[in-house]
């Protein structure tokens, strides 16, 4: 019985721990090249001016986000995987060009207050086609919910902020390779497209990245990732037309058991 459990750990310690065990956890950084515009429609004036919150309203655009990644596997096949990462950027700044935002237009050389803000929460379930000691490649379905909130705001003026609520529905595919016991390589790729009702969007969301295991439960790695969401929601009295996009490294560590 000795021998048969000292065999079983040595053929596990050849296995790369992501790819064997129950839960995984990461905790990260995101540093993202950030661009986003948004336009604010009002029901009784019109169309309003898309406005890119970095170049016309001074937000920075690179930011250090921190990022949050759960997932849990459900027998051999099946895993659930959980993200939330945020972002809260603020300015002011003296207009170089007219701006019309939910009704109201802001005219040249007004002093406009911005304030954007983002959370991002994502939720999907996988199956994986192939799993083995080295390699995992799976499909997956979830929800990938942007939460958006722009505000312009000028005291010889208004005060207008939109809110974007996107639930997004995804499909995607999955896949990790284990070069070795220490190195792993893994990437995800989701997206989908939707009209309808009082929503019409589209989604992008990749990511690829490297990990090495510096000990049985815990790892560091580094990758790149891509997030496009295109959304247009449209409410009782404005319009809001998001479109945002982050790209760029990320850092972690994990850990897993």
């Amino acid at each position: 019985m000795c021998g048969f459990a000292s065999g079983q750990e040595t053929a596990a310690g050849k296995v790369h721990p992501s790819l064997r065990d129950k839960w995984n956890i990461q905790l990260g950084v995101f540093s993202a090249k950030i661009d986003t515009s948004v336009q604010l429609d009002s029901r009784t004036t019109g169309a309003g001016t898309s406005v890119n919150f970095e170049d016309d309203l001074g937000l920075t655009d690179r930011e250090t986000i921190p990022t949050f990644l759960a997932s849990v596997r459900l027998g051999e096949r099946w895993r659930i995987e959980a993200e939330y990462f945020s972002l809260h950027r603020g300015n002011s700044r003296t207009l170089d060009r007219e701006i019309v935002w939910g009704g109201d237009t802001y005219p040249v050389n007004t002093v406009v207050t911005s304030d954007l803000d983002s959370d991002t929460y994502r939720l999907s379930g996988g199956y994986s086609l192939i799993r083995d000691d080295k390699r995992e490649l799976g499909v997956t379905l979830g929800l990938h919910v942007t939460n958006i909130s722009a505000t312009l705001s000028s005291p010889g003026v208004a005060t207008h902020k939109g809110d974007a609520l996107s639930p997004l529905p995804t499909i995607g595919i999955y896949g990790a390779y284990a070069y070795s016991p220490e190195w792993l390589l893994s990437g995800r790729l989701d997206y989908f497209s939707l009209n309808s009702g009082n929503l019409d969007g589209s989604l992008v969301n990749f990511t690829v990245a490297v990990e090495y295991r510096v000990s049985r439960h815990f790892g560091i790695g580094a990758g790149y990732r891509h997030v496009d969401v295109d959304v247009t929601v449209t409410g009782a009295e404005f319009t809001v037309s998001p479109d945002s996009r982050f790209s760029g490294p990320t850092l972690f560590v994990a850990a897993s058991f």
